[in-house]
């Protein structure tokens, strides 16, 4: 993208926020628009690549977390830089303070900054790190929390079907799955299941992963075999 498409862009948007304000009917306050222009005029500064430099040379006391975040691909570490700027705006902070050092002047300012950027960085890391685990847990939790949902029905019967034939569930009576309904089926499924998560979660974390990709795998080839069609 070009320099000049950019400050096009620029341009329009604080047209676009001047409009807004007049019709808000701050046409009669003229500070109030300039400041509102200069708050978006401030905010375009906030560009990743300054961002990143300061990751580069601020950061040296925390090598985990500074080999993590140099390691995101540029349209990662953009994302990221948004989420960042975001956060400290909503504390009235912002990033361009710490990324441009203008916080320096104020040394116990600059150190509580730092310290509640680095601290959100870090809870980023933790949660991306865990992403797979949560999401696994995320599906777990509609499983076994609404047995009357069909939408999972499929793979809670997967799900139980598996853990006792790994001798993790208790296999139902014969007299008791003919008597039951299919709503009640599903329900004793989901409690066995929330059982055995009880007793021994990585082994349930275990077998539902492996039908979870498995599930994957068989939508893909079937979508393939579709498009080879």
């Amino acid at each position: 993208m070009s320099v000049l498409l950019i400050l096009a862009i620029v341009f329009i948007l604080i047209m676009l926020v001047v409009f807004a304000l007049l019709l808000a009917g701050y046409w009669e306050t003229p500070e109030q628009i300039k400041e509102q222009v200069m708050a978006l005029v401030r905010r375009k500064s906030d560009p990743p690549t300054a961002f990143r430099n300061w990751v580069e040379s601020s950061l040296g006391d925390n090598p985990q977390l500074q080999t993590w975040l140099l390691s995101l691909s540029d349209e990662g570490f953009s994302a990221l830089t948004q989420r960042v700027v975001a956060f400290c705006a909503d504390l009235n902070i912002q990033l361009s303070w710490l990324a441009e050092r203008h916080l320096e002047v104020a040394p116990e300012l600059h150190k509580a900054v730092k310290t509640i950027v680095v601290d959100y960085l870090e809870v980023c890391c933790e949660a991306i790190r865990h992403q797979d685990q949560i999401a696994l847990f995320s599906k777990y939790h509609k499983l076994v929390t609404n047995p009357t949902d069909a939408r999972y029905r499929d793979i809670r019967r997967s799900l139980y079907i598996h853990l006792a034939a790994e001798g993790l569930a208790e296999p139902f009576p014969s007299y008791e799955m003919i008597m039951a309904s299919e709503t009640q089926r599903q329900t004793m499924a989901a409690n066995a299941i929330r059982n055995v998560a009880a007793k021994d979660w990585t082994a349930l974390a275990r077998i539902f992963g492996e039908i979870l990709a498995g599930n994957t795998e068989k939508t893909e080839s079937a979508t393939a075999a579709k498009s080879g069609n």
